[in-house]
């Protein structure tokens, strides 16, 4: 029973149905071949070819017709794929599972990115309204260096006198109503300041998610193209060759078959 499963690869029907397949083959070959005909069959672990489909091409030569023929995947394909987005390649190559797990890290990255943008964005309007609140100022037209300048000082005179101690005269605020700040008492502007610090921690945070990101990207490519080398080696080391060869001398025919791993 076992030499008989190689047929199974190449027949959907039974053994029986293949018998009668080949005693038709031979039948009609026996009255046209006047010359030695070789036919050879390669094809990988997911090929599939159907006996019963004979073409006569040019007199005297037949062919078997492959059916459901798998390609090569392009390496190259399957890594850059991957390199753009995260699961394509390895989709590509036929491995679904891993391409929705690469895919899905893709998406809990940005999801993470968004997230902590909202969440910045929220707190910077938090701490900055607490400013206009309790440091008597204008929100409107600030840079980010202003913002950490009202933390460390009371108000503007104070830090313009730090300022020209220091002889640091490209650092002073005119003294107009659009740079003013006066904080009501220290304690406030120390919960500013500690509010503006953690903000910043949290944006921070976003390089780290980006880096995943990234990581994430790269890894996917290099093993869409790992699947896709693999994929390729095993239709290469998979492979069988059936010959049948007519002599009009002796008026026979030899069959060979040729499996390789």
């Amino acid at each position: 029973m076992k030499r008989f499963k190689w047929l199974e690869l190449i027949c959907t029907g039974k053994r029986s149905g293949l018998i009668t397949v080949i005693f038709g083959f031979l039948l009609s070959v026996s009255t046209v071949l006047s010359q030695d005909v070789s036919i050879s069959i390669p094809f990988g672990e997911k090929s599939k070819y159907n006996l019963a489909q004979i073409r006569l091409v040019e007199k005297n030569i037949f062919f078997f017709e492959p059916m459901n023929r798998s390609e090569r995947k392009s390496p190259s394909r399957a890594f850059f794929s991957s390199l753009i987005l995260p699961g394509t390649g390895e989709s590509y190559v036929g491995n679904e599972t891993q391409g929705k797990i690469f895919f899905g890290i893709e998406i809990v990255g940005w999801g993470l990115v968004i997230a902590n943008i909202i969440n910045v964005t929220m707190r910077q309007n938090d701490y900055q309204n607490y400013a206009v609140q309790h440091g008597v100022l204008d929100r409107v037209g600030k840079d980010d260096q202003f913002w950490i300048d009202i933390g460390k000082y009371d108000s503007i005179f104070m830090y313009n006198e730090q300022r020209l101690r220091e002889r640091d005269l490209e650092a002073l605020y005119p003294e107009n109503h659009f740079w003013f700040w006066q904080w009501d008492n220290p304690a406030n502007r120390f919960l500013y300041d500690s509010k503006r610090i953690k903000t910043r921690d949290i944006e921070q945070n976003r390089l780290y998610f980006f880096a995943v990101i990234a990581l994430n990207h790269l890894v996917s490519a290099v093993n869409a193209l790992r699947l896709a080398n693999a994929y390729n080696r095993q239709l290469d080391e998979l492979s069988l060759k059936f010959n049948i060869n007519y002599n009009p001398v002796h008026n026979r025919f030899l069959f060979s078959l040729q499996k390789s791993f």
